[in-house]
């Protein structure tokens, strides 16, 4: 089931109007920061998104420190997830 809410939420947002912003955001992000972004923007926990990708969860939290570096979120107290979602 969580496969198919990941497809779906996929496919929303490639069909959103709303794409070309976020990936101007993010284009200084690499393809597998853009998959745990969007992961984290569907409000999946770092557990998660380890068991989906087949990762540790330890590397999802080095993915994490890297997008709010490349995202100027360093230093912030900003949600990441918040953060995420306001770009839509």
């Amino acid at each position: 089931m969580i496969y198919v809410d990941l497809i779906e939420s996929s496919l929303k947002e490639i069909l959103s109007p709303y794409s070309r912003k976020l990936s101007a955001k993010f284009s200084q992000l690499t393809p597998k920061e853009i998959q745990v972004a969007n992961l984290i923007k569907d409000g999946k926990s770092s557990k998660e998104i380890a068991k989906l990708l087949n990762v540790s969860s330890s590397a999802i939290d080095v993915d994490r420190y890297r997008i709010r570096t490349k995202l100027a979120l360093n230093n912030k107290k900003t949600n990441l997830r918040s953060y995420l979602n306001s770009l839509i």
